[in-house]
């Protein structure tokens, strides 16, 4: 989950004793609140790295939007030419599980992924399908891990982790996200990704928060593949808040139209 790769695109009550699970949903609640305008778009440049060295650059565009009926994200690649126009699009109608649709427009194949398959690398990247849906907070369990504490660059976030409490939301690679949110905007400024096994093997790391109309969004952010020493940079080139876009472009029929 990400907020946003993307987009996407991702909190505790200081304490010192245990914390009610109460507590962290309804901060998390508050976070989710804060993060999501109506409608976005962001454009990226992307940059995949094999330990230190630059393998990859890559352009992309994200799309996200509430709606009446649901909610949609539209990921597409701009360039270079090997990769444009290839697109994900992500629909959330309220059901446990989200409808993923990739489409390639080398063999003009338009799929629909199975609940497993959200767990596969997406293009080449150290992001899966399933980093790019936002969670449902409602299928998760939340906990706070202490009180606030300094984090990357900032002097305060607090944790909060989130562990699965519906088989929908089980189907995935991980068995617990720890999420650090800053404490003035209570955006998720790292997430750290567990697997089945509780290792840590990949982390989601923002070099700085912007303020765009109002809401908080990453300069930067970098997804780091602990066990695969690779990472994959995206680097927001401009954010558009509340820009209007049209219904239109969350269908499959918009996710095959090239540009």
């Amino acid at each position: 989950m990400t907020r946003r790769l993307l987009a996407v695109l991702p909190v505790l009550l200081a304490c010192s004793g245990p914390v009610l699970a109460d507590d962290a949903l309804s901060i998390m609640q508050d976070s989710d609140r804060r993060m999501k305008a109506q409608d976005e778009q962001i454009d990226y440049r992307m940059e995949l790295f094999e330990a230190d060295h630059l393998t990859f650059t890559r352009q992309l565009t994200r799309l996200d939007k509430r709606m009446s009926d649901r909610t949609g994200t539209l990921v597409r690649f701009t360039a270079p030419a090997a990769v444009k126009n290839v697109a994900l699009l992500i629909e959330d109608s309220g059901a446990a599980t989200n409808d993923i649709w990739s489409y390639t427009p080398s063999t003009k194949n338009l799929r629909r992924l199975a609940g497993s398959q959200k767990q596969n690398w997406f293009m080449g990247t150290d992001f899966t399908y399933e980093d790019f849906e936002d969670y449902k907070l409602a299928s998760y369990q939340f906990a706070s891990l202490g009180k606030p504490e300094p984090c990357l660059s900032w002097p305060a976030c607090r944790r909060i982790e989130a562990r699965a409490q519906t088989e929908e939301a089980r189907i995935s690679g991980y068995s617990r996200k720890v999420y650090y949110l800053e404490e003035s905007s209570r955006y998720p400024v790292q997430i750290d990704y567990f697997d089945a096994q509780g290792t840590l093997v990949k982390q989601l790391k923002t070099d700085g928060l912007q303020v765009v109309s109002g809401f908080s969004r990453p300069t930067a952010q970098t997804m780091f593949n602990l066990a695969a020493n690779k990472s994959t940079r995206m680097i927001v080139e401009k954010v558009s808040i509340n820009p209007g876009i049209a219904e239109a472009n969350f269908t499959q029929r918009a996710l095959r139209t090239e540009h």
